[in-house]
């Protein structure tokens, strides 16, 4: 039986591209993914944004970011929102669960691109400029964004990468 660890434990954010264009087909098996995140009631909140083969609407997007000198050279961006007609009188309880969700989305997204080989980075610092990204991809204002994804082929030697130990996570155990 396989073992997901292996993905988990190697996968790391990539920032250096390749220009290798990613195939439509790559980009559903990452989508499919994401849709099989849980979600409370399975309403299944998330909603994506997918730029790909577009270097002019990547530099654009790019810009909105400091990240800018690394996101232009990705060949696809995913901008992941969560659809806020999902959300039932805006409790902030039902917020979050729905956040949560498209966490565990993205976190889908990331894994099976690494399983695919691709490089992944979730970039949240361009949530600041939330507005200008709907502009720019032409998306609703009931559509909150909630990440955008650089994916593409590596072209970084391998990455390494350290965790605090466990146990200074624990804050209690019963």
């Amino acid at each position: 039986m396989n073992s997901v660890m292996p993905c988990i434990l190697e996968r790391r954010s990539i920032r250096k591209y390749t220009s290798e264009e990613i195939s439509k087909d790559v980009i559903m098996q990452l989508l499919n993914a994401a849709k099989w995140a849980p979600s409370g009631n399975n309403i299944q909140p998330w909603r994506f944004s997918i730029v790909m083969n577009n270097k002019e609407l990547i530099k654009k997007l790019s810009s909105l970011t400091v990240y800018h000198n690394w996101v232009e050279n990705a060949p696809c961006l995913i901008a992941v929102f969560l659809d806020s007609k999902s959300l039932d009188d805006k409790i902030p309880s039902i917020y979050l669960k729905h956040a949560q969700s498209i966490g565990a989305a993205i976190q889908n997204m990331l894994l099976t691109a690494h399983e695919l080989g691709l490089g992944t980075c979730w970039i949240g610092e361009i949530l600041k400029n939330e507005g200008k990204v709907r502009e720019l991809l032409e998306v609703s204002d009931d559509l909150q964004l909630m990440a955008v994804i650089s994916v593409g082929y590596s072209s970084g030697k391998e990455l390494k990468s350290k965790r605090r130990d466990i146990t200074e996570s624990i804050v209690s155990w019963f």
